[in-house]
């Protein structure tokens, strides 16, 4: 079947936004010109499926935009045919939850191609391939769990706001319930109640009973921050509720109901933990199926400029904007500041500025990173006196220190797995 051009732009529009170039062009474009005509003809050919990507690309292009997407069936009047294939509530519902993850994902400021990944896996997270799966495949989306690496700063809270905006809410298109937990912020003899409940007696101080963070997230979305630092009985209590979808709070024999959609985020190095001990294997298996690394500031220099703008921005407005940019860009553009290794991450960077823009001295105390050649190379390397194990074992230890002592992001570097990198340092430890 001939397709034209309004039917390409909406074969565009409901992809992955940060996949590739032409999308944002394509939303203004069914934006300018409607769909009703193109769905009525499509429906008219029998071609329901073209008929609903053209529906959701308008809605998602609407709610992008900061539209409600209900008003596209209100405005534009459903056909019932259409309406028979899915009900009106999963267009609006897909469409309002991609726009919200969309706008959220803009707080995600950078250039470099490791940031234009974290942004492409974050919207796929929550929409697979494009928006059609989601539609269709939204039960398989809502039970496909998260865990966010990253070191402390590089911004795992905005990438698991955007995964919680992404889950659908209600009919109306109206966010889903959610809830938000730093486990590392609660002692660990209340981390139980807060996340699964109680109820009235259950134990000293339980004076009335608590519904807890997971079952107030129902048929939503809760994110729990720092879960590496869970004891090991939360760790199987909290497995088991992702199992079975049920909470059963502390001192009921009761279990309730909580269809809930899990976000976990940690700076630590969990498969490291997996091989400790101090991890439950099962429970990293069942978030490490959905991975979403966050890479360290020193890793994308190239990033510090948009990044430094767009927070300046947030203070210099109007007016003096332009004088605020211009008297702190050749500070971000510094040799300074592309060196410097940035172990607080983007929140460094922020208080760096926030010095700066008060004509204070950055304040930054960490050492520069040396340039490869800096550091001096054992004389027997440089004479070839060294056998090859211990060559290799060598260029181990300066990736590990490199890497500041995280196994994963050095096994990376080395193009092998983490867990071969582990061994050899075992191997290398052993007497």
């Amino acid at each position: 079947m001939p397709r034209n051009h309004l039917w390409r732009a909406a074969e565009l529009a409901i992809e992955n936004p940060f996949r590739g170039d032409g999308w944002a062009a394509a939303c203004q474009e069914l934006l300018a010109e409607g769909v009703a005509a193109p769905v009525a003809d499509a429906l008219k050919r029998g071609d329901h499926v073209l008929a609903q990507r053209l529906v959701l690309a308008l809605g998602f292009a609407q709610s992008a935009a900061g539209m409600e997407p209900q008003q596209l069936l209100d405005d534009h009047a459903l056909p019932a045919r259409l309406a028979k294939q899915l009900p009106r509530s999963g267009y609006v519902r897909i469409a309002a939850a991609a726009g919200r993850s969309t706008r959220a994902l803009g707080a995600l400021r950078g250039r470099s191609a490791a940031m234009r990944r974290v942004r492409r896996d974050t919207w796929a997270a929550c929409f697979g391939e494009s928006l059609y799966h989601a539609l269709v495949l939204e039960a398989v989306v809502r039970d496909h769990d998260v865990l966010i690496l990253g070191e402390t700063g590089t911004g795992k809270e905005t990438v698991a706001e955007a995964i919680v905006a992404g889950t659908p809410g209600d009919a109306s298109g109206s966010p889903c319930p959610r809830a938000a937990l730093n486990a590392a912020a609660v002692p660990d003899t209340l981390i139980e109640s807060e996340l699964f409940g109680h109820v009235r007696g259950a134990f000293t101080g339980a004076q009335g009973s608590r519904a807890g963070r997971i079952r107030s997230a129902a048929d939503g979305c809760f994110f729990l921050d720092e879960i590496g630092d869970l004891t090991d009985t939360a760790q199987a209590k909290l497995l088991r509720v992702m199992e079975t979808d049920e909470v059963t709070p502390l001192g009921s024999d009761k279990p309730e109901r909580a269809d809930v959609r899990y976000v976990a985020a940690t700076h630590q190095d969990l498969a490291a933990m997996v091989d400790a001990g101090s991890f439950r294997r099962d429970l990293y298996q069942r978030l490490a199926g959905n991975v979403i690394q966050l890479p360290p500031l020193r890793q994308r220099p190239e990033d510090i400029v948009d990044i430094g703008l767009a927070f300046v921005a947030r203070y210099v407005a109007d007016e003096g904007q332009a004088l605020g940019l211009d008297h702190l860009r050749p500070w971000l553009e510094s040799a300074e500041a592309r060196a410097y290794p940035w172990p607080g991450n983007v929140r460094e960077l922020q208080n760096a500025l926030r010095n700066v823009m008060l004509g204070l001295p950055p304040a930054l105390t960490a050492e520069p990173r040396s340039s490869p050649t800096a550091a001096p190379l054992p004389p027997a390397l440089v004479d070839g006196s060294w056998p090859l194990a211990q060559v290799e074992r060598w260029y181990i230890d300066r990736v590990v220190q490199r890497s500041a002592g995280n196994l994963s992001e050095a096994a990376r570097f080395l193009g092998v797995d983490r867990s071969t990198l582990a061994r050899r340092l075992r191997r290398k430890s052993a007497p």
